[in-house]
């Protein structure tokens, strides 16, 4: 019936944008009911910033590293467990062992500061990298490893180099014995390696405000680019030009290397989270609502007062819908560039995800990026189709108590952070508008 009915007005009516509950007359010639259109843009919007218990950060492929302060978000470290392993369990009886060192390849990925020294400290797991519950590791995971500091690297960064890298030295007494055991055949499968060398704990300096740097995680040695752990050792053979050989100890799988992110927005305006169900509304947080990824802080959006559309009419049905909200001007740049776009979810009273949003004809809804082209970026915006939301709660048999959330579509594998403005006096508020026909 709604299709029937908007193809119809679709001959003889096209709607001007209006606010504020405009009422448009329609066809009074060839139909007896009354029919209206009416836009409608002055919702009841609560804005606020909420935080979810923990986050999958294992899988992505991508080590995370470094130590970050911001002004609204507060201290942010990444830290990354490891376990390694390798195909090739045979070295020569003739050859002498030479060092060993992890090899951290940059993936381009960094957020912060890249002018500033930053410090990795190595430390050797003491557990089985095997997650507490399930099948994947969180944000908030955690293994024990060694005090004692296996190798360590002060640098300044280039990740822009997408064929540079860093070479972390390690202790040569760990790599003396891995080689030995590998030559006397005491370590001749992974099951061996595992049950000797757990894995690897990558710690940052947390001491400075700098940055937090991605780097490569494959699991296949061959790949170009990716992050190991080398030994190498050298083989004195006449009959060869070059007597330097190696083995690469690389990731075991990707569900085995997990990113630990830890935050603290104590002293921020945000204030700490006491449980995954509490709201910081925008009112409390001086106008500004935030999404960042990689830490579960995601910006929430309720608009209870949708459910009063009902109201205007027993025969009614959604056109359109928009929500749009702009970012703070100034809170992005070249290091925290806007993405194009935004992945909003449908989740309940207690932030949990029900679905992905989708418009009225089942498609996936994201928040799409439009950006002014001078140099003061002004109209910069993120608009979202809601139709498909709005009808859902208006047509609802039940009351639901959705909400709406906004993140990073790839909010595992990094920390990037939209701060988000809705403030009256400034005219930048999270905005509803809806096209509504009654017939």
């Amino acid at each position: 019936m709604r299709y029937f009915i908007i193809g119809i007005i679709s001959l003889v009516f096209i709607a001007s944008c209006a606010t504020d509950d405009t009422i448009y007359e329609v066809g009074n010639d060839f139909v007896e009911n009354n029919i209206q259109v009416r836009v409608i843009d002055t919702f009841s919007i609560k804005a606020g910033t909420s935080k979810l218990d923990s986050i999958i950060t294992s899988g992505t492929n991508r080590i995370l590293l470094g130590n970050v302060k911001d002004e609204n978000l507060g201290v942010l470290s990444s830290k990354s467990y490891l376990q390694l392993i390798t195909s090739s369990f045979s070295i020569d009886d003739d050859a002498v062992y030479d060092s060993i060192g992890m090899i951290l390849n940059y993936d381009n990925y960094y957020y912060g500061d890249t002018t500033k020294i930053q410090t990795y400290k190595l430390h050797r797991i003491t557990e089985t990298v095997e997650p507490e519950e399930g099948d994947s590791f969180y944000n908030t995971s955690s293994l024990d490893y060694e005090t004692a500091i296996l190798g360590e690297i002060s640098f300044i960064p280039k990740p822009n180099k997408a064929t540079d890298s860093l070479f972390i030295k390690m202790d040569d007494v760990l790599g003396k014995e891995i080689f030995d055991k590998i030559v006397d055949n005491n370590i001749n499968n992974t099951d061996d390696f595992l049950q000797y060398f757990k894995g690897l704990a990558i710690v940052p300096d947390v001491t400075n405000d700098n940055h937090v740097l991605g780097f490569n995680a494959q699991t296949t040695e061959s790949t170009v680019g990716n992050s190991s752990m080398r030994l190498y050792y050298t083989i004195n053979d006449d009959d060869s030009e070059d007597n330097n050989y190696y083995v690469d100890f690389v990731i075991s799988s990707a569900a085995k290397q997990f990113n630990e992110i830890n935050t603290d927005s104590s002293t921020t305006i945000l204030n700490d989270f006491e449980d995954g169900e509490e709201v910081k509304l925008s009112d409390e947080t001086e106008n500004l609502i935030f999404t960042q990824a990689g830490t579960g802080i995601t910006a929430r959006i309720e608009i209870p007062s949708i459910k009063r559309l009902s109201e205007l009419s027993e025969n009614a049905t959604v056109l359109s819908a928009a929500l749009t909200f702009n970012p703070l001007k100034g809170s992005y740049d070249e290091n925290n560039p806007l993405p194009e776009t935004l992945t909003v979810y449908v989740v309940d009273h207690k932030n949990r995800i029900i679905q992905q949003l989708t418009d009225l004809d089942g498609n996936v809804a994201d928040a799409v990026l439009s950006q002014g082209e001078d140099e003061f970026n002004a109209n910069t915006y993120y608009s979202i189709d809601l139709s498909g939301f709005v009808e859902q709660i208006l047509f609802s048999d039940e009351d639901l108590n959705y909400a709406l959330m906004i993140q990073y579509a790839d909010y595992t594998n990094h920390v990037n952070n939209m701060v988000i403005e809705n403030n009256a006096d400034t005219n930048n508020e999270v905005k509803l508008s809806v096209k509504y026909l009654n017939y």
